[in-house]
């Protein structure tokens, strides 16, 4: 329902709640038994008809006799309007409904009423004049059927511990790549990456499990430079090939490698960020030996010095669209095409990929991991885990968004600038999580629209039922 609906819905519903108290107040203030009244005047009456029936008898003996009765009534026998007000009394005005059914004429009526009243219409007429005690009520039954998704002091604190742990980590243990020196100023590289990159254990790493796959794993897209395309893609060698060449790429691989190895192609961004297709005299290979081809072939690059690219970096080339970095001195912006570069270049692997992995994980981790623990500790079930689950995902966007703010910063105040101290596990980490956010709230605003839905519905069945008037059921 739309939300002007409801609006209009919640003032007159209120304004029915402030003419019920104001009628419950004046029933408080009769100081007499109305059972006990009604069962005088019911006796009263059935007095009255039996004088009335002796009257009649009279009557009829008096007209044989011959005697003439007058039926004019005295003044003083005409009866006092039920109602008229009597002088120093108030009298209660009964509220005016339109005959006709018009909601909208309702609603302008009962805000005409309530803003007399003094109720604040730009705040939520209801939560001014229902008790606090009906209000908490609704409240719970609200939550008991869609979810409680409101935050505490609890959960923020919780959420911004999160962004800031995995901020502090993503200084101090992320860092940049490698040791390397950028614009004249040295700086340290992380550590869990040097270890992971570590030429003698790479080698051995290689040795030992993969060395086997470079023979038996030949592609057509894994031309080095760019004289082996036959000049066909500029600005490429032997450091920055798997860069150039989205087969390569651990996602992208997986479409445009498996499709060179299908089509005995080879696929490349050149330097000014066009993607060029190559021809070559490779066999083509069907869909489940190219998969296969393509999994060794990935393998078999990993632990090599230059290792393999970031999921979705080789990207960053195409168009080569501006950047707000520059590379030397001269302060000029480059563009992502040689920003990616540099970057791949300086370390910038698939294996400082995993480290840069650590920053979305604590976030995930804290956040989940409370939120599960609340669960338990207050009782709460799977079905309501479930109901509740819009509220987990805003957490871990609002935590995943401190973090990301948290990498740009560094980036731009601790490392001079470096795009190297960019975190792109974390900045990818952003786009799963405002989905999730967006589809959980698409379907919470769902199911509980369609429960208002129900709720009218029942109501206006019932309206019909009860459409008599007043008067007729109280008879």
């Amino acid at each position: 329902m739309p939300d002007d609906q409801l609006s209009a819905a919640a003032i007159v519903v209120a304004y029915q709640a402030v003419t019920l108290t104001e009628l419950r107040d004046l029933f408080d203030q009769v100081e007499f038994d109305l059972k006990d009244v009604l069962e005088r005047e019911l006796r009263v009456s059935h007095t009255l008809d039996s004088v009335e029936s002796e009257f009649d008898v009279v009557r009829a003996r008096l007209e044989a006799m011959g005697v003439l009765i007058s039926t004019q009534e005295s003044p003083s026998d005409t009866v006092t309007t039920v109602g008229a007000e009597t002088p120093g009394r108030p009298r209660y005005a009964v509220p005016v409904v339109p005959a006709d059914g018009d909601f909208d004429e309702l609603a302008r009526l009962a805000g005409a009423r309530l803003d007399r009243l003094g109720i604040d219409l730009t705040r939520d007429p209801l939560q001014q004049v229902l008790p606090t005690g009906q209000i908490a009520r609704s409240l719970r039954g609200y939550a008991a059927e869609h979810g409680d998704v409101s935050w505490d002091e609890t959960d923020w604190t919780v959420v911004l511990m999160a962004g800031v742990v995995a901020t502090f980590l993503d200084v101090t243990l992320v860092r940049i790549p490698k040791d390397s020196t950028f614009l004249g100023e040295e700086y340290p590289g992380s550590p869990l990456t040097k270890w992971l990159q570590d030429r003698d254990r790479a080698k051995r790493i290689y040795q030992r499990f993969f060395k086997g796959f470079e023979k038996r794993s030949k592609v057509p897209y894994d031309a080095p430079t760019t004289w082996a395309t036959e000049g066909l893609v500029s600005g490429m060698g032997p450091k920055t090939h798997r860069l150039q060449s989205p087969g390569h790429d651990p996602a992208l691989g997986f479409l445009i490698g498996v499709a060179d190895l299908m089509h005995g192609s080879g696929t490349y961004i050149d330097g000014a960020g066009r993607l060029v297709q190559v021809a070559t005299d490779a066999t083509p290979e069907g869909l489940i030996t190219a998969l296969i081809t393509q999994i060794r072939h990935l393998l078999s690059d990993v632990y090599t010095p230059a290792g393999l690219p970031p999921p979705l970096f080789s990207l960053l080339q195409l168009g080569r669209l501006d950047s707000p970095f520059a590379l030397d001195s001269s302060g000029v912006k480059v563009p992502w095409t040689d920003v990616a570069r540099y970057m791949y270049m300086n370390g910038y692997d698939l294996r400082h990929f995993f480290t840069m992995g650590i920053t979305p994980g604590v976030v995930s981790a804290i956040i989940r991991g409370y939120w599960l623990l609340k669960s338990y500790a207050t009782g709460g079930t799977a079905a309501q885990r479930k109901l509740e689950h819009a509220k987990l995902t805003s957490m871990l966007l609002l935590g995943h968004t401190i973090a990301t703010s948290g990498t740009l910063l560094k980036t731009g105040l601790l490392f001079g600038m470096n795009p190297a101290a960019l975190n792109y596990n974390q900045i990818l980490a952003m786009a799963p999580a405002t989905i999730a956010w967006f589809k959980e709230a698409i379907a919470r605003d769902h199911r509980i629209n369609q429960a208002l839905d129900t709720e009218w519905e029942s109501l206006l069945r019932q309206s019909e039922k009860r459409s008599s008037p007043v008067t007729s059921a109280l008879i």
